[in-house]
């Protein structure tokens, strides 16, 4: 499987998408798949656990295709709200490496990142019982406890992002 990542304008990833689908289903280019990346946060409001849901890499969209994609790029990029295709070092649109693994994890999640189940003690490694972050190539920097979420950082196109994911508690101290 071959994965891409298209950089859109934040806030409009649902529009691109719609636009990205018409385009490959008009190109007849195979079964590429686009999808938006989101974590399912927990929040509060009025005592009250809320599901909502995030994008994870707000302006990225991940591709996902049996075939190559390296002749649309032009095109991708003059659709609406798309700054086009993300590129390697060496200028392929194909993702390697780290990154190829990182889309790979959010898309076996289906492209939702669902809270995780962990054992947190205090002054011991956080212990991730079930959920995506099982498999989680990244770093776990903070806790919070009293928001269910853990502060991760993780390599993403050469730069190390953090982000809030969702977690769990079924014991801690």
């Amino acid at each position: 499987m071959n994965y891409y990542i298209v950089a859109c304008r934040s806030g409009v990833e649902d529009k691109v998408k719609k636009h990205l689908d018409r385009f490959f289903e008009e190109k007849e280019a195979g079964n590429v798949v686009v999808t938006i990346p989101v974590r399912r946060m927990i929040d509060r409001r009025r005592g009250k656990p809320l599901m909502n849901d995030l994008p994870l890499l707000p302006g990225y969209l991940l591709l996902s295709s049996e075939n190559e994609l390296d002749s649309y790029v032009q095109e991708v990029k003059g659709l609406y709200g798309s700054y086009g295709f993300l590129k390697n070092l060496d200028n392929s649109i194909i993702l390697k490496g780290q990154d190829h693994s990182y889309v790979d994890w959010v898309l076996r999640n289906e492209g939702v990142i669902k809270p995780s189940k962990v054992i947190y003690r205090k002054g011991e490694p956080i212990r991730i019982v079930q959920g995506p972050m099982k498999d989680f190539m990244g770093k776990i920097v903070s806790v919070d406890y009293r928001r269910s979420r853990v502060k991760v950082e993780f390599e993403f196109a050469a730069d190390i992002r953090k982000v809030d994911l969702p977690v769990e508690f079924i014991a801690h101290e």
